[in-house]
């Protein structure tokens, strides 16, 4: 057993290693003196004192020297010859009741920190899995593998394109009055720039930074990573007049404390509200102005009656500062000011696509009763993250899923509504970027400014349309490994609804704004416009893009609201143009990154049951009403409450996806009678 033998070989030499380490280090203790400094030990002075005390003798260095080389041959020796197959290793293993010994399997590699810093990782090695015998388990028991493990020859991937490798040393020549754009996916390094280049750099030249983020938990998360990157620890010496002398102590400081600061847009937006002669004053004393997930400019703006604040306030600042906007998603700001208004020149735009290299599989679903299905299938398996459009539905999916996943589920809502009492609060959805329930059910207060580090999560569920809001839900999965990967469902929507959405922003949004302004040159537009029956309770009602003040006197248009409500039906004309699966995921990724994943939706219980019937004639009735329960199978535009079954048509319409067809056929039961059987045959 030479691979056993070259095992034997590896631990002589590190138990030798091991004793000679206790007198004598290689080249003078330099590596000691290393974990010295970063550990804060003192290994390398004792170390010193050993080598003094204790020095080794003229023979006992030359038997050293000499025992080491003969080690070091006798391993490049064996590591030369083949290794042995699995059958030949067994009988001899099995002759003396032994097992191979394990090779240690390469560690996980550790994800970054919690706070959306997307350090650069060194490229991976995919290992083939060792073929595993069976030892009798128990203390001390080891499960080994029969032959070592074969590590093949990987053709390194290409590395991904950091902000730091482009912007290089462009930071250092960012003037007063630049716009700088970082229109980058998820993992591309936006936040390592800024709190690993940027920052220490206004730190030497004792400038300062202003940090704006969407989300109280992204703000919380980046002050965090500052204090620990710009942690400091100093001996402080003070008289102890009991011990009659100076006693140290340990004073932890942030360094950074003076350089960055973090806030929230919503803080942005209450201080122009409160001092708006203040405002510019202010944000002139920072050096940079850092504006991270700038699409909550535009998917907030409905939601979010001050948003306009804080647009115009950064707009201005562009004129005094550098300030540099982040996202993943907010492309029709960016391409704007690149390609229209010429406010971002091509030298300041830093451009990344997102990687979705970790979605398995892109699939449809349709119905309600698909979605429960898909949680259940799922949940099953690892977690789940469901985001939904209202509080409604949140409870209706607990009410189906508590019976099987009691205690098991989760949810969340935005805090600042009245309902967010009944809900889970974040802390108890996420702790430490995992999810800490299988299953876990949102609004889109989730889909921003979380990070989730999270292996388990193995299926993420949206039932919004909206392509930004989507391209953000997908990027709340940060991967900690090539292995770390999920399937994504996604609501399907008919050209009928798109139609009926398109009609609802046009009446509802885009009509009453464009009034508003008419009614500016003539007053008598506005005014004509508000007396048509039931515009006001419209307004009251739906309309984000023209709102009553807030005394409920004058009416007011909100710039940014109405941009939102274009930028969707640009979207939803795609949509129409392209279908809906094709458009809403090209405008997810810009580009065809996700296209290609789509996959037909497909049970496996369904599967399961396909695979014990086949070719087994079944009564027609019992068998469609198995397929139908399995498959979630249903009449299209069957909108009644108790719903028709199904014909043999339709079922095939479904069974395609599973590569099986059902056929009909009428059979003689008994003398007199005759019925329909349905059988299952592969296409």
């Amino acid at each position: 057993m030479v691979w056993q033998d070259g095992w034997a070989v590896r631990l002589i030499i590190m138990e030798e290693m091991h004793q000679y380490m206790k007198t004598k280090m290689p080249f003078d203790g330099f590596f000691l003196k290393n974990l010295d400094e970063q550990n804060g030990t003192c290994k390398y002075e004792e170390y010193l004192r050993n080598c003094k005390e204790n020095p080794l003798t003229e023979e006992e260095r030359r038997e050293w020297t000499e025992s080491t080389h003969a080690a070091i041959a006798e391993l490049e020796r064996l590591n030369a010859e083949p290794k042995p197959t699995r059958q030949a290793a067994e009988p001899e293993a099995e002759a003396d009741g032994t097992s191979s010994p394990q090779t240690p399997e390469p560690a996980e590699p550790q994800g970054g920190c919690c706070t959306g810093q997307e350090a650069e990782e060194a490229p991976e090695v995919e290992v083939t899995a060792a073929e595993k015998t069976f030892v009798p388990q128990g203390e001390g028991a080891l499960l080994l593998p029969a032959k070592p493990t074969v590590i093949p020859e990987v053709v390194s991937e290409p590395k991904r394109t950091r902000i730091t490798e482009l912007v290089k040393e462009d930071y250092k020549n960012w003037r007063d009055g630049t716009r700088i754009v970082f229109d980058a996916g998820v993992n591309s390094g936006k936040t390592y720039f800024i709190l690993n280049v940027l920052l220490p750099w206004a730190y030497q030249k004792h400038w300062k930074i202003i940090y704006l983020c969407n989300r109280v938990p992204l703000r919380n998360e980046i002050q965090q990573e500052v204090e620990r990157l710009g942690r400091t620890e100093e001996k402080v010496g003070r008289w102890d007049h009991d011990l009659k002398q100076i006693v140290y102590e340990t004073r932890v400081t942030n360094k950074y404390k003076d350089t960055l600061r973090v806030e929230t847009y919503q803080w942005m937006e209450s201080f122009c509200k409160g001092n708006p002669k203040e405002v510019m004053n202010y944000f002139k004393r920072f050096n940079y102005i850092v504006a991270d997930e700038y699409h909550y400019l535009l998917t907030d703006a409905a939601i979010n009656k001050y948003i306009d604040l804080s647009y115009v306030t950064l707009n201005e600042l562009t004129k005094y500062r550098p300030v540099i906007f982040m996202s993943a998603t907010a492309h029709p700001f960016f391409h704007r000011w690149r390609d229209e208004t010429n406010e971002a020149l091509p030298e300041n735009y830093y451009h990344i696509p997102s990687d979705y290299s970790y979605v398995e599989r892109a699939v449809f679903y349709w119905t309600d009763a698909e979605e429960i299905k898909i949680i259940r299938q799922e949940a099953r398996r690892g977690k789940v993250l469901v985001f939904v459009d209202r509080m409604s539905r949140i409870r209706k999916l607990v009410k189906e899923l508590e019976d099987e996943f009691t205690g098991e589920i989760a949810t969340a809502c935005s805090p600042y509504r009245p309902e967010a009492r009944e809900f889970d609060g974040l802390e108890e959805v996420l702790q430490d970027g995992k999810l800490r329930k299988r299953i876990t059910i949102v609004t889109t207060v989730f889909y921003n400014g979380v990070n989730i580090k999270d292996p388990e999560l193995i299926c993420i569920i949206s039932r919004l349309w909206d392509p930004i809001v989507n391209a953000q839900i997908l990027g709340r999965k940060r991967p900690v490994s090539k292995q770390d990967t999920c399937a994504v469902y996604f609501k399907g929507y008919s050209s009928d609804r798109i139609k009926q959405e398109r009609e609802h922003i046009r009446k509802r949004q885009l009509e009453p704004a464009k009034k508003w302004k008419d009614g500016k040159s003539d007053p008598e537009v506005w005014q004509e416009y508000l007396h048509k029956p039931g515009v006001v309770k419209m307004l009251d009602k739906y309309s984000q893009t023209v709102n009553r003040d807030e005394y409920g006197n004058g009416w007011g248009w909100r710039r940014r609201a109405e941009h939102q409500y274009l930028v969707q039906m640009d979207a939803l004309k795609l949509m129409m143009e392209k279908g809906y699966q094709w458009g809403m995921l090209y405008a997810v990724t810009e580009r065809d990154a996700l296209l290609s994943k789509i996959e037909p939706l497909r049970f496996k219980e369904l599967e399961d049951y396909i695979e014990k019937n086949l070719g087994k004639p079944i009564l027609g009735e019992i068998m469609r009403k198995e397929l139908v329960e399995r498959g979630c199978i249903t009449n299209p535009n069957d909108r009644h409450k108790d719903k028709s079954e199904p014909s043999l048509k339709i079922v095939n319409r479904y069974l395609i996806y599973y590569g099986v067809e059902a056929r009909s056929d009428e059979k003689r039961i008994n003398a007199k009678q005759k019925a329909t059987f349905w059988t299952l045959y592969r296409l």
